[in-house]
């Protein structure tokens, strides 16, 4: 339940998180549009963009012009290192990194994601930044921390063929053995995670606000479309 009362249950089509958008056919764009799709933010790195563009960015070939693409680089710098500093023994240390180091980022992506219509967020795998920010999302519209892992977890069951196509791509592409670790989603990974926010920073609201600075109006607009308060009809 949420500070203001209310069961955590979503409001479906607001907001969507996904992996590289590069596979998309004209098909899938159109799917999306019924969505009501609005804004593309994209948190992969200068480098993953160099490599893999976004098809939403101006000039790519999905572009629209009533879809707004915005870039906002997570994890640049192990990323455009192109991986070649010390590999994380396990996914959550990455995801407390974001929480401590990167709230600024964090920040902009709420910002980002503020406005009428859908919002699709999306990083290379679909997984770990993305997990961060729809942990956030989730926990702010006040669902409780077992389902959230929950949809951390349907990450793997999903797109499991999709993160062994990336985890072969980028170890071609490295050259190197990259670990099995970074393509699963293990709810161990999120459940430390989600400890971590409690115990250092409180809700995710508290996090948002006082830390990472986001405002109160806007973490109010959030959770009022999250929860569909925002949908007169409730559509």
């Amino acid at each position: 339940m949420s500070e203001d009362g209310r069961t955590g249950i979503t409001q479906r089509g607001v907001l969507l998180r996904g992996d590289a958008l590069g596979g998309l056919r004209t098909a899938d764009v159109e799917a999306l549009e019924q969505l009501g799709l609005r804004r593309v933010i994209d948190v992969r790195s200068s480098f993953e963009l160099r490599h893999w563009p976004d098809p939403f960015a101006p000039g790519g070939r999905l572009a629209r012009a009533t879809i707004t693409y915005v870039h906002i680089p997570m994890l640049d710098q192990l990323n455009s290192s192109g991986l070649r500093g010390q590999i994380p023994r396990r996914m959550s240390e990455v995801y407390l990194d974001l929480l401590d180091h990167d709230a600024e980022s964090l920040r902009r992506v709420i910002e980002a994601l503020d406005g009428s219509g859908c919002a699709l967020f999306h990083c290379r795998a679909g997984k770990d930044r993305t997990g961060v920010i729809a942990m956030l999302l989730l926990g702010l519209a006040g669902v409780d921390d077992a389902t959230i892992v929950d949809d951390y977890t349907a990450t793997g069951e999903y797109m499991s063929l999709g993160l062994q196509v990336q985890r072969a791509l980028v170890a071609v592409l490295l050259r190197r053995r990259v670990p099995r670790s970074l393509f699963v989603a293990q709810p161990t990974e999120m459940e430390r995670t989600i400890r971590h926010l409690h115990e250092r920073y409180g809700t995710a609201r508290t996090y948002l606000q006082e830390y990472a600075g986001c405002s109160p109006e806007l973490l109010d607009r959030m959770t009022a479309r999250l929860q569909g308060a925002a949908l007169g009809d409730g559509r």
